[in-house]
């Protein structure tokens, strides 16, 4: 595991924070493959209820990719594709995790650092934060499924200006076009929502949150009706200690208590 993630539990939520602050918390190809491993290992412990991603320090969720390294692990064809594996694995990961993922931006979230970011299923951010986008200043071409990604929150139209232009957006911006799904007034104001928001994840039935992740993917990937697998997931529910608990609960008038 890269020294340059660290890791936090925090009542059922893991927050991961990027720890480069002095390069802005850009992304190295080894902290890209250490995100990858780290979501692959908590995504097997089911006392995880949350993932919370943050950048260390003041100015920057991340800047992206460590551009100082490309001279090393992108000079070639075969390296440049390794690197974008690695890249995108993380992504993936990110992607599919099993719960809940959050994003809490403050400062720069740019190009590599900003589809991390897409990744997660929610997206915070402090009112000066600041997003981009920035293949298009570097003659660069993202992957398919991370393009898809961004398509999927701001549309086809708002997707190709962003990635056409590398232009940078403040946090309102890219609330409007829906990258972003709540902004906060300052760091403080994030910090409180995003533990709040935690907190009522934490207080949720898991089996429900799981399945929701799992349905709004297949539909972005296409699937517009039920079939075999989503029933499956239907009839796993009823069978679930929490779906007796929440029944439970509300015959009782009392709030649930997930496992």
């Amino acid at each position: 595991m890269s020294d340059e993630l660290r890791i936090e539990r925090r009542a059922g939520a893991v927050h991961v924070t990027f720890e480069r602050p002095q390069r802005h918390n850009a992304f190295t190809e080894a902290m890209y493959a250490a995100l990858h491993d780290l979501c692959d290992e908590l995504a097997a412990d089911a006392s995880v209820r949350a993932l919370v991603l943050r950048g260390a320090g003041e100015r920057a969720f991340s800047a992206g990719a460590d551009i100082s390294e490309f001279g090393v692990t992108r000079s070639t064809k075969r390296q440049a594709a390794a690197y974008d594996d690695a890249v995108l694995a993380a992504e993936e990961a990110l992607a599919r995790f099993p719960v809940p993922t959050i994003a809490v931006v403050h400062g720069h979230c740019y190009g590599g650092g900003c589809t991390l970011a897409i990744a997660c299923d929610v997206r915070f951010a402090a009112a000066a934060a600041r997003f981009a986008i920035t293949p298009a200043k570097l003659g660069i071409v993202y992957p398919l499924r991370s393009t898809k990604r961004l398509v999927d929150l701001v549309g086809p139209s708002r997707a190709k200006i962003i990635l056409m232009t590398g232009a940078d957006y403040d946090a309102s911006q890219a609330q409007r076009f829906g990258l972003v799904d709540e902004v906060f007034p300052d760091a403080a104001a994030l910090a409180a929502g995003t533990s709040a928001f935690t907190a009522l994840l934490s207080a949720r039935s898991g089996v429900t949150q799981r399945a929701a992740k799992q349905t709004v993917a297949r539909i972005l990937d296409g699937v517009t009706r039920d079939d075999a697998a989503h029933r499956a997931l239907r009839g796993d529910a009823l069978d679930s200690p929490d779906y007796a608990e929440g029944v439970r609960a509300f015959l009782e008038r009392r709030p649930p208590a997930f496992g």
